[in-house]
């Protein structure tokens, strides 16, 4: 449904990330997907093992989407409209809003890519495109995927996204997945490479995550499957995360940003672009 798309995404993402095309193409994306979810897919609620959260997925045939929270994907004309606005203009909206909008345009092309059977990595891929430009045209610079050697500026090391604002500022690793359980780990390694080689607070790490739901396929019930003793574990004995950005924020990863001994600062995806401004301070 959505290949032409990937392809023509795929090729102005490497252009120009930050780019108006590449909004538009993620908005006609969405679109796309919302129509199909909302017009051609039955919405079932889900029974949520989830405290305080509630869920839908779409059916077509046999296949299933993802758990989308109900409260973040509304079907109303105005979340369309939010995800609009974000698009156009990432720092406008309050910080709620903006994690909602980013939350309607991913699900909505996500939870499509579920029900044609496409593959995991088309949506990871997808996501990727989202939160890169997202926070690309946010900041007005585009990111790379490789810094240079300080010794040889001929050896290129492959990284997340890391973007580059300034000789005055901080440069920010901004690594993204779909979930924290799937190889988590390696953002914080990436973040202690990138350290080791040029310093600590030269690169703020911040990670962007969907969240943590899946259905189990037992109880046809909506869980969460956390791990916040790891990311402690990451946090303390590896490297220093400056944040962990989710659209669909577990509560046990919330609660982490009160731990002792060692703090780790997970927000709702939305804080970043109203952080924007102080995170991006020399």
């Amino acid at each position: 449904m959505l290949s032409k798309s990937y392809k023509k995404l795929k090729a102005l993402g490497a252009a120009d990330l930050k780019s108006v095309a590449v909004g538009q193409t993620l908005l006609a994306m969405m679109q796309q997907g919302w129509d199909f979810l909302w017009n051609e897919c039955r919405a079932r609620t889900m029974r949520s093992d989830v405290a305080g959260k509630e869920y839908i997925a779409f059916a077509h045939g046999e296949r299933v989407s993802r758990p989308i929270n109900s409260r973040l994907y509304a079907n109303a004309p105005s979340a369309l409209a939010l995800a609009e606005q974000f698009v156009k203009s990432p720092t406008s909206l309050a910080a709620t809003e903006a994690t909602g909008a980013a939350y309607t345009i991913a699900l909505s092309v996500l939870a499509a890519n579920d029900v044609h059977g496409v593959g995991r990595k088309a949506s990871a891929n997808f996501f990727e495109v989202l939160i890169g430009h997202m926070v690309a045209a946010a900041i007005g610079v585009n990111p790379r995927t490789k810094v240079k050697m300080p010794e040889d500026p001929k050896v290129l090391l492959p990284t997340d996204y890391v973007f580059d604002i300034g000789p005055n500022a901080p440069k920010i690793h901004l690594p993204i997945k779909t979930s924290t359980r799937e190889r988590a780990v390696q953002a914080w390694v990436h973040q202690l490479v990138l350290e080791r080689i040029f310093g600590a607070d030269v690169y703020r790490g911040m990670l962007v995550v969907i969240g943590e739901t899946k259905r189990d396929t037992r109880t046809d019930a909506v869980i969460e499957i956390c791990i916040p003793n790891q990311l402690r574990l990451f946090q303390s004995r590896i490297v220093k995360l400056d944040r962990l950005y989710y659209l669909d924020p577990p509560a046990p990863y919330l609660a982490l940003s009160t731990a002792r001994p060692t703090p780790v600062d997970v927000r709702p995806f939305g804080d970043f672009f109203a952080e924007l401004k102080r995170l991006i301070a020399p």
